[in-house]
């Protein structure tokens, strides 16, 4: 009974899978069946959600410009995919840059054991850093922001955490501000647009709805640009981070680029892989863009160029390859 038990399970998992693949993923199937080459898993997250779902789209697309057979699986996530990779029980997977650089440095949740066989093969998904403060403030840098109130949502939200972490990075000292915390997203608005709260950080995709609704027009918020010299010392303490823009036009009034810090997801393989397969993964992905899009709107600022001095893990030489080829390397 127990094995019966057992195989239904096991089926009913797979008709799901596919399943999802039909209403997610742009033509083809993921199940790997319809290609007479190697078979590849790709690690993603729960089943129904983004990871999932980005994953399933990336498996269809490969699949339809290679001979490879690729499985989008679900699994625990971020951090448990740069494990499972490293260690050859995945071959590919996604993973937010905060995961793949506690991986690859062996910190977190790997201190002392880092993901050292992990390798980079393209990175989408950027979510910068808005540095987003009342202009009655009258910044120009972060470091004029001495007694501003910086919104943090929730104890232990990731708004909190990345505040805490790059405020004194960035030469302000937490003393010299206030930390409120107004529970939601919701509540966070409604208050900074009464002017209770003055300043946030949040890493969010550009043109993120709530950014745009406190923003307005521009008349009484603006986006803080870092330096240089900043730039180069919160990538130099925390790798998950990169350079990133929030390109002129993305929110209503905002006349230039905006330069900040952000983090990618980054899809990566153990190094044990292939040249030519590694190579086939990315030029499928990349010339894939607007199947991608149409699969999952996250895989909208999907560029060759977003490897460039981007990468927590190394390239793996075949995306190198790739990249080299089309002359963004």
């Amino acid at each position: 009974m127990k094995k019966l038990l057992s195989l239904i399970l096991a089926a009913a998992m797979a008709l799901s899978l596919a399943a999802c693949g039909k209403t997610d993923a742009p033509s083809g199937s993921q199940s790997g069946a319809v290609s007479g080459g190697k078979t590849l898993s790709m690690g993603t997250a729960s089943l129904g959600g983004n990871f999932f779902t980005m994953g399933a789209a990336a498996a269809s697309v490969i699949m339809d410009g290679t001979d490879l057979a690729v499985t989008a699986q679900a699994t625990g996530g971020s951090v448990y995919n740069v494990g499972a990779v490293n260690d050859g029980e995945l071959d590919l997977a996604m993973s937010q840059a905060s995961a793949v650089a506690s991986g690859y440095h062996g910190t977190d949740s790997y201190e002392g054991a880092p993901t050292e066989n992990i390798r980079t093969l393209y990175n989408f998904n950027a979510t910068p850093i808005h540095i987003l403060v009342k202009k009655s403030l009258g910044a120009s840098n972060i470091t004029d922001l001495v007694g501003a109130k910086f919104e943090c949502l929730t104890p232990g939200d990731g708004v909190e955490l990345a505040t805490m972490k790059l405020l004194p990075l960035l030469g302000l000292p937490l003393d010299k501000v206030t930390l409120e915390h107004s529970g939601s997203r919701v509540q966070a608005s409604s208050r900074m647009k009464t002017g209770q709260v003055n300043a946030i950080l949040d890493a969010t995709g550009c043109g993120a709805a709530w950014i745009a609704d406190i923003y307005g027009d521009g008349s009484e918020w603006t986006l803080l640009s870092l330096t240089e010299d900043q730039i180069k010392t919160i990538v130099g303490a925390a790798s998950k981070y990169s350079q990133m823009t929030i390109p002129a036009n993305t929110y209503s009034g905002q006349t230039e680029d905006v330069v900040t810090v952000g983090l990618w997801t980054t899809v990566y393989c153990n190094a044990s892989m292939d040249n030519d397969t590694a190579y086939g993964i990315v030029k499928s992905v990349m010339e894939s863009e607007d199947a991608l899009v149409k699969a999952h709107s996250f895989y909208a600022d999907l560029a060759p160029e977003n490897a460039v001095d981007a990468c927590i893990a190394p390239l793996h030489p075949g995306a190198e390859k790739y990249y080299k080829e089309i002359g963004v390397l």
